[in-house]
């Protein structure tokens, strides 16, 4: 039991660890907002508190513990890099669309005569993260590079394009709303291309997961037909080192799987 428990610490150690990087990204905004500290100490004086508590009851510990320890861990960075993934992907299409729409509103206020600061004030209204760029328009400092700033964060890319255009239009006095307009064309174009590419990758991941899931539906038949696998595989040399090997095996397919993907999406 107590190795259990020193396992768990553990697994939640490294959890509350990858979850600290994987909040401190999303809280950053655009460039120039710096990172929040206090819910970064609390994660941080969790994670510690959690280390301190594993490392002293694993001390005594036997080998065993330590590999359920390890299998614990590995398991936790796996999963977070999940989470994680998937967080960045919605992430990511929430601001391609709000790039497109972003060129939408900015075009049709453009359209309807009102001054550029205004229009812009109105189009990133529901994106705080874009507010540098308001605060360029209001002061009439430089927009392009505080689009372009912008730019930096995933899905964002759009962002460079209408950059350009608006140097374009401020140099050449261009109308910016006809240019917008086949902005947010050839970002549609790009946003279905990349959901095609998303769909087809959906089947080899939701295979990775299943596959991985696989073994918990063994260990329910097994009791099912009044076995005891938990038993063979935490209390003998054998079924310690089936139980490693399958970790390891499960954990490498969906990391290589997620990898594979991530690769693909670019």
């Amino acid at each position: 039991m107590t190795g259990l428990l020193a396992a768990a610490l553990v697994f939640g150690c490294v959890w509350t660890a990858l979850a600290d990087q994987a909040a401190g990204i999303r809280q950053l905004g655009s460039r120039g907002l710096q990172r929040p500290r206090q819910p970064v100490l609390r994660r941080a004086g969790a994670g510690a508190a959690l280390c301190v508590a594993g490392a002293w009851m694993l001390w005594d510990s036997g080998p065993r513990t330590l590999l359920v320890a390890a299998m614990g861990a590995a398991a936790a960075a796996v999963l977070q890099r999940l989470v994680r993934g998937a967080a960045r992907r919605r992430a990511r299409v929430r601001r391609s669309s709000a790039v497109i729409e972003l060129c939408d509103a900015l075009s049709a206020e453009l359209r309807a005569g009102l001054p550029t600061v205004v229009a812009i004030e109105r189009a990133v209204a529901d994106w705080p993260e874009w507010s540098p760029v308001v605060t360029a328009a209001r002061l009439g400092a430089d927009v392009p590079t505080s689009l372009r700033g912008a730019s930096d964060e995933p899905g964002a890319e759009g962002l460079r394009a209408v950059a350009a255009s608006w140097e374009v239009a401020e140099q050449s006095g261009a109308a910016l709303a006809d240019v917008l307009d086949q902005i947010a064309i050839g970002l549609r174009s790009d946003e279905d291309a990349r959901a095609e590419v998303a769909a087809a990758l959906a089947p080899p991941r939701a295979t990775a997961k299943m596959l991985a899931a696989l073994p918990l539906f063994g260990l329910g038949l097994g009791y099912s037909m009044d076995a005891d696998p938990l038993d063979f595989l935490l209390h003998s040399t054998v079924g310690l080192g089936c139980l490693g090997a399958g970790v390891a095996l499960a954990l490498t397919g969906l990391w290589w799987v997620e990898g594979l993907a991530d690769s693909v999406e670019g």
